[in-house]
């Protein structure tokens, strides 16, 4: 398996909300989460999504889950486990509509582009959502975000990993606890003057 598995389609006319699972959405566990089950949001994540695309923005989840390529589940069992957290978020709203889920299915041993802190799943999801020709080429480090990517793309996340991918691109970074989750930094987001938190890669 070289690249991320994708679940969703779609495109994007103005910003993206690129967000993680496990701790932005729903509340992570030792061991992770390994089936449907297991699966429970954060209060208030549904309501917050639909936040986000009331005012315009796509919901891209991207997510790291190493178990499919440990051997402990399937490419099957992750989208049941995606069902849930789809369905549970839209019991909370109706309109917590999720357009597109990356998960890397990759160790770190296993030198992947797509695996955070690496840009890859953020890079596909703006090339998938934006209709635009997915081109694989050398993952640019520099933290300059080309064309045509929006000024309000935000990553979300609960890990310095996940803020080393948003950097990557160039987007807005805004790091969240496990606890508490998305709706701890919606308001931020949505605040066009908010540039995000900072993120120093020669210091994680």
């Amino acid at each position: 398996m070289k690249g991320p598995v994708i679940d969703g389609e779609g495109v994007a006319n103005g910003p993206i909300a690129f967000l993680d699972r496990d701790g932005v959405l729903n509340y992570g566990r030792e061991g992770y989460v390994n089936n449907p089950s297991q699966m429970n949001i954060i209060p208030g994540s549904g309501h917050a999504i639909a936040r986000l695309r009331e005012s315009g923005y796509t919901i891209c989840v991207v997510t790291n889950q190493s178990p499919i390529m440990r051997g402990l589940w399937d490419v099957d069992q992750l989208h049941t486990i995606h069902q849930e957290l789809r369905k549970q978020l839209m019991n909370e709203n109706s309109d917590a509509i999720i357009d597109m889920i990356l998960t890397c299915p990759h160790r770190n041993r296993d030198r992947c582009g797509c695996r955070k802190p690496w840009p890859g799943m953020l890079r596909t999801g703006h090339q998938v959502l934006r209709n635009q020709r997915v081109i694989h080429s050398r993952i640019d480090w520099a933290g300059i975000k080309p064309d045509p990517w929006n000024p309000l793309d935000a990553m979300v996340g609960d890990r310095k990993s996940d803020m080393g991918a948003g950097w990557a691109v160039g987007a807005r970074t805004f790091e969240v606890s496990s606890q508490h989750g998305l709706p701890q930094v919606i308001d931020r987001i949505l605040d066009h003057s908010d540039s995000g938190d900072e993120y120093d890669p020669m210091r994680w």
